[in-house]
């Protein structure tokens, strides 16, 4: 044996050996730890674990052994050990390391001495400090009804609470008093009371303690004035609590407080379920009260969140509730109860809680949440992919395409779920109102996250009614059954449908011959109408884009007078989809004027006039050209004008 060995072993059997103390979980673990060494009642029927935190210096090694017994000492004798085993050396226990101190041990009411004690081949042993503990299943009085606390005064009134902003209540000695022993109290303005919260409770950490309890004044105000009642139960430091003891009673007259606090109203709940859809329009919950004040306060507690006070500005009055604290409990399915209580001005003291109104959420998603949320466009999600076999082109659609497959795909998003749809929105971004495809989400059939799948054929007659469009729009939407997303868009070439013929312009100031003369009306030097008919391809925001060009030749003949062309343009406004439009060529001087020929012997000018029908970048179809002659010119030498007729100047 070695020297070292021989003095750790010299100290053993001295009896100096340093021991950590002993551990008990339910006592030294909790916040705050239980110094006083009570052990909780709920923890009396069943075995209580204590611990051993390490192994001690100078532990047996090969030939050697300890014996390692648990001390569990009543008054009056040492009592049986609980636990008492031989350890050979070395020592390859765990620790720290738990004993369990079987329940039997518990039973009896009374104070316990607790240490554990080392002792090694030789019979010299060493012990542990020794810890007390509280072994109490009765509750204080003896679990009888404990005595009736009695007022100060008869009345209490404002200018009692003016003097005396806490009222004293007496209690009589009771049996069985303990330090550390709680009088909890409850106030009531029924007889018998209902069971309820109690308003507050008193510890007195001492037995000789005076047995005074101190109940803040603004608590009676919580109740209408006339008759209140006020109860008490005892509970010891093992958390023991007696029955209630009988109501004692006294008269109040105080100025009227916030009364009658009705159960929230929630609209979003009308439907029984809080979604995502009722938090982008807003989740609130209406509050009405009797006896409002201006500088009234208003807590509202949403489930096992409580929200910042508010103002209360009038009755009822709305109380929102944000995302943040919407999900604070979690996204669901789950339900819980909404109350709140109202303060008063100058008070630190609510009212009672609202009775509770029940509501159910669910937030839940098919797909990743984004950042955005409760907004329904989620930019995390995958964008869907176009493809038609025709044209073998991605996010291309022509002509190609017809009478072959035209389809979307997509990279599943996260945990996708049996049953989630996935449903396809060609153009009008972000309207979710027409889908033309679906997916339905199968884990069966190998559906996970990143892997592609495809929706439903588009069909043909879907992408000609959608029309031509450099970028048009091409999206999805997630559903799990409660809950949608949408995706941002893809931008997809479309080119199938051949540009519309439209319908000529008209000139409604011409004649049947389309002379447009010095008799019209209106006078070509005020304006000349050009009427566009409607047409079923109108729709509103339309842009109407007309050309206008003068020539010196009947329907367009001789040479083009380029100082004349011009372009009208005017956008649609639903009315003028559904009815046509007229423009006004109103620029006399430089575009109508100069329409004449050189050529005194010609028989006359004309102007040609076309439109397109342009759908934001897109050219829905145009007109053909429309002419009409434009003959200022009188008898002789004289033109017809604003300054009545004469020679050209």
């Amino acid at each position: 044996m070695s020297a070292h060995k021989t003095n750790e072993n010299r100290l053993l059997r001295s009896g100096t050996l340093n021991l950590a103390e002993i551990k008990v979980p339910i006592l030294d673990d909790v916040i705050p730890p239980i110094l006083e060494g009570y052990i909780p009642h709920q923890h009396l029927d069943t075995a209580l674990e204590v611990v051993i935190q390490k192994l001690w210096d100078g532990a047996p090694q090969a030939g050697e052994y300890n014996i390692v017994e648990i001390l569990w000492s009543r008054s009056g004798g040492g009592g049986v050990s609980p636990f008492k085993e031989r350890w050979d050396g070395p020592i390859t226990k765990p620790f720290p390391f738990s004993i369990f101190v079987p329940r039997d041990y518990l039973e009896n009411d009374g104070t316990v001495r607790l240490a554990y004690r080392i002792t090694d081949e030789t019979n010299q042993s060493t012990t542990s400090d020794y810890r007390t503990l509280v072994l109490d299943r009765t509750p204080p009085n003896n679990n009888v009804t404990p005595p009736n606390p009695a007022f100060p005064v008869g009345l209490i009134d404002e200018a009692y609470l003016a003097a005396n902003p806490t009222v004293k209540l007496i209690l009589p000695a009771y049996n069985g008093r303990r330090p550390y022993d709680r009088v909890y109290y409850y106030l009531s303005d029924r007889s018998p009371p209902q069971d309820m919260a109690p308003n507050g409770f008193v510890e007195f950490p001492s037995e000789t303690s005076p047995l005074t309890l101190p109940i803040p004044g603004e608590l009676f105000r919580l109740f209408p004035s006339g008759t209140q009642y006020v109860h008490i139960r005892l509970q010891d430091r093992s958390g023991n609590r007696g029955p209630r003891s009988d109501q004692t009673s006294i008269e109040v007259q105080l100025s009227a407080s916030p009364s009658e606090l009705q159960a929230l109203v929630i609209p979003a709940m009308s439907s029984g379920l809080i979604n995502r859809h009722d938090a982008r329009l807003g989740v609130i919950a209406i509050v009405q009260y009797d006896n409002w004040q201006d500088g009234d306060f208003v807590t509202v507690r949403w489930g096992q969140t409580l929200l910042a006070r508010q103002s209360v500005t009038q009755v009822p009055f709305n109380v929102a509730i944000p995302w943040a604290r919407l999900i604070e409990d979690g996204l669901g399915l789950a339900e819980g109860a909404a109350t709140y209580t109202v303060t008063r001005s100058g008070s630190s003291t609510p009212t009672l809680p609202s009775p509770p109104t029940l509501i159910r959420w669910d937030f839940r998603v098919a797909g990743q949440d984004h950042i955005n949320a409760p907004a329904l466009l989620n930019l995390d999600l995958p964008k869907v992919r176009v493809f038609g076999e025709g044209s073998q082109t991605e996010n291309h659609i022509d002509i190609r395409d017809k009478d072959r497959r035209v389809y979307a795909s997509v990279l599943l998003y996260h945990r996708p779920r049996d049953g989630e749809v996935l449903e396809l929105f060609w153009g009008d971004f972000p309207n979710s109102d027409n889908p033309v495809a679906r997916y339905v989400v199968d884990t069966g059939k190998g559906d996970a996250e990143g892997v592609r799948v495809e929706f439903s054929d588009i069909p043909w007659q879907v992408i000609v009614d959608g029309g031509n469009d450099e970028k048009l729009r091409v999206y999805y939407s997630t559903f799990n059954g409660v809950n949608e997303q949408l995706t941002y868009f893809t931008e997809v070439t479309v080119d199938v449908v051949a540009p519309l013929v439209l319908t000529r312009v008209e000139f409604p100031s011409a004649n049947i011959q389309m002379f447009i003369n010095c008799d019209s009306v209106p006078a070509m030097w005020d304006h000349i109408p050009i009427r566009i008919v409607p047409e079923t391809a109108f729709r509103k925001d339309d842009d109407l884009v007309v050309e206008w060009q003068g020539y010196e030749e009947f329907a367009g003949g001789g040479e083009a007078i380029t100082s004349t062309a011009d372009t009208l343009t005017h956008r649609l406004t639903e009315e003028e989809a559904k009815n046509g439009y007229t423009f006004k060529q109103s620029n006399y001087e430089d575009k109508i004027k100069p329409i004449k020929s050189p050529n005194p012997h010609s028989s006359g000018s004309s102007v040609s006039v076309m439109y397109t029908l342009w759908r934001k970048t897109r050219v829905i179809g145009s007109s053909r050209l429309r002419y009409a002659k434009i003959d200022r010119k009188r008898a002789g030498v004289n033109y017809c004008g604003p300054d009545g007729d004469g020679p050209e100047t």
